[in-house]
């Protein structure tokens, strides 16, 4: 009983601990102890306590009486990756897809309406992070092969309408769950997608190749399709 207690207990401090990080993360002004009270429900004496406790951890930084997101918490960042069984498992066939095609590969997940890149091959982060205009982004096939793999009766992707979107998305399903792009978006760049079976790794995931070639190469769209099988061979 009592070390059931004591693990209670534990769990109320580390939630307390992550409520104060939580509520300095969203003031870049720094937060002062009134505020970190406020924002966090707790007695200003218990949030001081906090704050303190995850100073001399690093995890928050106080100048002057202000408190700030430290630099431990960056550095716990940058260690996070979204679907890392997906980003392992894309290894080998994202590096054989970019070889043989001489292009650049990406292999993305799907969450709300964000694309998130998991893994890139010959610079394909270029493409995939690079700004762009909402309309411009929503119809690559990349993202229209992430939004076709969605749950059945998922709503239209931004900018598109219902009946557009419907005729994609059953051409997409017609063709094996592949979307390609015959330099239709960006002058002298094509591109084939294909939806990975990702086993539950975080949301819709896909593979693409984005390829420079004078012509669209018409083995890509088959070559992009095995890479994805190979994905979804290597999760299970």
């Amino acid at each position: 009983m009592a070390e059931a207690q004591t693990e209670t207990a534990g769990r109320g401090v580390l939630e307390a601990g992550f409520q104060v990080l939580q509520a300095i993360s969203v003031v870049p002004e720094g937060c002062g102890l009134s505020q970190l009270a406020r924002a966090t429900g707790l007695a200003k004496a218990t949030a001081y306590r906090l704050a303190e406790q995850l100073v001399a951890l690093g995890a928050v930084q106080r100048v002057e009486q202000r408190y700030f997101v430290g630099a431990r918490m960056a550095e716990l960042g940058r260690q996070w990756q979204a679907a890392p069984l997906l980003r392992q498992a894309a290894q080998r066939p994202g590096r054989t897809l970019a070889a043989m095609t001489k292009a650049t590969v990406a292999v993305c997940v799907l969450d709300g309406d964000e694309v998130h890149l998991i893994a890139s091959f010959k610079g394909a982060e270029i493409f995939v992070t690079a700004e762009a205009e909402a309309d411009l982004t929503f119809r690559t096939a990349m993202v229209q092969v992430l939004h076709a793999a969605r749950a059945e009766n998922a709503p239209p992707p931004p900018t598109y309408s219902a009946g557009e979107w419907r005729r994609i998305e059953t051409a997409i399903a017609d063709d094996g769950m592949i979307a390609v792009d015959r330099y239709d978006l960006v002058t002298g760049v094509c591109c084939a997608a294909a939806a990975i079976k990702s086993n539950g790794c975080g949301g819709p995931a896909a593979i693409a190749c984005m390829s420079l070639a004078p012509r669209f190469p018409p083995n890509l769209p088959s070559l992009v399709a095995h890479a994805a099988r190979e994905i979804g061979k290597n999760l299970r």
